[in-house]
């Protein structure tokens, strides 16, 4: 499932100029997938807000399973703190979503929740 994710990711990210106009203090494209209850797939390009919510809302699927945030310049990281707490307003199941993140030698998996103290 979690390969998925990481397809997407690229692929989304290769199709992403490397410019950031939005989002000034970005230093590279970032984008987060996201995997839905109803076994979709949703992907935001710069988000740091959140705004990906208003397409859950719009698409009536706003419970998360799982998710992956990826640098254009390499690597896995956190979704912005805003972005993710957008995400447990939005819905608190979504404190259960599994988030791909890096541990200290090798990709770990981790419940949003955790990540939100």
């Amino acid at each position: 499932m979690f390969e998925d994710l990481f397809s997407i990711a690229i692929q989304k990210l290769n199709e992403t100029d490397d410019k950031v106009d939005k989002v000034d203090f970005l230093p590279g494209a970032q984008v987060t997938v996201l995997y839905s209850a109803n076994k979709k797939y949703y992907v935001a390009v710069n988000d740091v807000d959140g705004s990906i919510c208003d397409e859950l809302i719009a698409q009536n699927d706003t419970k998360i399973l799982k998710m992956l945030t990826m640098w254009k310049i390499g690597g896995v990281d956190l979704s912005a703190y805003n972005f993710r707490r957008a995400l447990v307003e939005l819905n608190q199941e979504n404190n259960n979503a599994e988030m791909v993140l890096q541990g200290k030698d090798s990709l770990i998996i981790k419940k949003l929740s955790v990540t939100m103290s």
